[in-house]
């Protein structure tokens, strides 16, 4: 199974303690490969050096930094323009992919697709 991981999932995961890895692979009974498009990887690095943004996003972006060098997804680029544009292209164009995500907007604009996020305290979930 392939996660298309939006850098307010892994940010967020990170901020609430939530260890993604873990979860989703307890929750799925097949081998798990995260995919991450280089232009998250670099919303998650912007937010970690941005002036002005609060001190615990900017922490939580380190480490999600730190952990997405660690689990080694594949990266893929998804060209120039909106970021939310092309991931929404992606998960309609690839539909075996599950899209790790807590944006309200691109959850409505992927329509059928899977979508992974968090509930409740601690808890992941396919919807």
């Amino acid at each position: 199974m392939k996660i298309l991981l939006d850098a307010n999932f892994v940010v967020s995961c990170i901020k609430q303690k939530i260890d993604f890895l873990s979860l989703t692979n307890k929750k799925f009974d097949e081998k798990i490969e995260f995919v991450l498009p280089v232009e998250v990887e670099d919303e998650i690095e912007k937010i970690s050096k941005r002036k002005g943004e609060k001190t615990r996003d900017k922490e939580a972006a380190k480490v999600a930094l730190e952990i997405l060098r660690l689990i080694k997804p594949k990266k893929i680029k998804l060209g120039s323009g909106n970021v939310d544009d092309k991931i929404v292209d992606y998960a309609l164009k690839n539909p075996e992919i599950v899209l790790a995500t807590l944006d309200k907007e691109l959850k409505k604009r992927v329509g059928g697709a899977r979508i992974l996020t968090i509930r409740g305290r601690g808890n992941l979930e396919v919807v």
